[in-house]
C-alpha cells in the first residue's frame, strides 16, 4: 500500500463530511477550535470542557476535526508500536507520512486497535486556519475519552516543543501554591488529588502535568483540561469521597455497584469521568495573589500555579503506618523516574527536536522545589495532611 502525501490525506478527510457543529476552548493564552459532523459529540464535549469554553470567533492556535462514523481500514500500512512494560501490547499502530515540498513537515496516522479510531495529525498549510491538522475519524461518539486524550496530547506537544517538561502526575492548587502528585502506576495519585480537592484545594490536572522552567522565582506547574477517571471502588468505596463522587456514576449503575461487597466493588474496572465542577461545585473568590492564575467562571479547575511542592507516592497497600520525609531528587533517581513521562505516539518528531526530555533536564527544571516522599502503607487521609503541611511550609 503506497502512502499518499500527508496533505492529500488531510484534504481527503477534511472534505469527507460537513462539520457544522463546533466549540472553542481557551487554555491559558491558547485557543483551540473543535468542529464535528455530530451535534451530540459537541454537546458532550461542551459539558466536559465547560470551564474552558469561550464564544469568540477569532483565529485558533490549534484546529480539531472529529468525524463520527464506523471504524474503517487505515489508508496506509501501519506499524506496531513498541509497548512500555505493564502496558497492553499492540494497543496502537502508526505510520509517518511525508509532506509535499522541502519545507512541509508532514504528519502521522495512529489507529487505536481496540476501538478502530483513526487519528491523523501534523502540519499542512491551507488545510486549516492555523496550519495544524488534527483529525479523528471513526466511532467518535462512543469514545469521548480518546477524543479528550487526543486533544490534550496535541496541546501538550505544543508546550513540550516550547521546552516545558512533561510529567506523569496529578496536580492541585492551594491559594496560589501548586502541588504535583506523582507515583508509579496504581499508587493512587488521582485519588489523593481528589482528597485534597475535598479539603479545599482546586484541581489542576489529572495524570499529566507540564512544568515551565523558572522564569522568575520558581517554575510554574501547568495542567491539561482532563478530569479524573474513576473506577466504582474509588467513587463509592471511600467514605470521605463517596458523597462527592457518587454523581460521576449513572444512577442505575450506582445502585448496582453499591450492592456489591467491597472486594467485588474494587475489582470492577469500568471507568467514569468525575467532572470537577459537578462533583465539587464552584470555587469561592480567591485572594488577589491567586486571581491572575484562576480560571474563569468560578471553576474549581485551574490550569496554572507556581510549583511549590512535589509529593511522590511510594507507598503500598498493607505497608504499615504511612510515613513522610523530605528528599533530594538528585540523590533519588528512582523517585525522579516516577515523575518523568516519555512522549507517546501523538508527539511528532519535529516537535520533540526542541523538547527537554532527559533526566538531567527534568531535574534542573525541578531544582529548588521541595519534594516529599510518602512511603510505608497507603493512607490517603494521612497523605492529605502531609501534602497540606508541605504547602503550608
Amino acid at each position: 500500500m503506497s502512502a499518499p502525501p500527508f496533505e492529500d490525506l488531510a484534504r481527503q478527510l477534511s472534505g469527507r463530511a460537513a462539520a457544522p457543529f463546533g466549540l472553542r476552548l481557551r487554555l491559558e493564552e491558547l485557543t483551540l477550535s473543535v468542529r464535528s459532523n455530530s451535534a451530540a459529540i459537541i454537546d458532550d464535549l461542551r459539558r466536559y470542557f465547560a470551564p474552558f469554553i469561550v464564544e469568540d470567533s477569532g483565529g485558533a492556535n490549534l484546529d480539531f476535526l472529529f468525524l463520527d462514523g464506523p471504524a474503517e481500514t487505515p489508508p496506509v500500512e501501519l506499524a506496531v508500536r513498541p509497548h512500555l512494560p505493564g502496558k497492553k501490547p499492540d494497543k496502537e499502530r502508526c505510520a509517518d507520512l511525508a509532506g509535499l515540498g522541502l519545507a512541509a513537515g508532514g504528519g502521522r496516522v495512529v489507529r487505536k486497535q481496540a476501538t478502530g479510531m483513526l487519528f491523523v495529525f501534523g502540519h499542512a498549510d491551507g488545510q486549516s486556519a492555523s496550519g495544524s491538522v488534527n483529525i479523528a475519524v471513526g466511532p467518535c461518539a462512543q469514545n469521548r475519552n480518546q477524543l479528550v486524550n487526543f486533544l490534550c496530547a496535541r496541546y501538550m506537544e505544543r508546550r513540550v516543543a516550547q521546552g516545558w517538561i512533561l510529567g506523569h502526575a496529578s496536580g492541585v492548587v492551594k491559594g496560589a501554591l501548586g502541588l504535583a502528585l506523582c507515583g508509579f502506576a496504581g499508587m493512587g495519585k488521582s485519588t489523593l488529588a481528589l482528597h485534597l480537592v475535598a479539603q479545599g484545594c482546586d484541581f489542576l490536572s489529572n495524570d499529566r502535568v507540564l512544568v515551565e522552567p523558572k522564569t522568575q522565582a520558581r517554575p510554574v506547574l501547568h495542567g491539561i483540561p482532563k478530569h479524573p477517571r474513576l473506577n466504582p471502588g474509588t467513587a463509592l468505596g471511600n467514605p470521605d469521597l463517596a458523597p462527592l463522587l457518587a454523581c460521576a456514576l449513572p444512577p442505575g449503575l450506582r445502585r448496582a455497584y453499591a450492592a456489591l461487597p467491597p472486594a467485588a466493588l474494587y475489582a470492577v474496572e469500568d471507568k467514569f469521568d468525575a467532572v470537577i465542577g459537578e462533583c465539587f461545585g464552584a470555587a469561592d473568590e480567591l485572594a488577589d495573589a491567586a486571581t491572575s492564575m484562576k480560571n474563569a467562571k468560578g471553576s474549581r479547575f485551574r490550569l496554572a500555579a507556581p510549583l511549590s511542592g512535589l509529593a511522590v507516592l511510594n507507598w503500598r497497600h498493607g505497608g504499615g503506618p504511612m510515613q513522610a520525609r523530605r528528599v533530594d531528587l538528585a540523590s533519588r533517581p528512582d523517585l525522579l523516574e516516577a515523575f518523568r513521562k516519555p512522549p507517546g505516539a501523538f508527539y511528532l518528531p519535529q516537535a520533540l527536536e526542541t523538547a527537554r526530555l532527559t533526566a538531567s533536564e527534568c531535574l534542573e527544571a525541578l531544582s529548588g522545589v521541595p519534594v516529599l516522599e510518602l512511603f510505608g502503607g497507603s493512607d490517603f487521609e494521612a497523605g492529605t495532611t502531609a501534602c497540606l503541611k508541605l504547602l503550608e511550609e
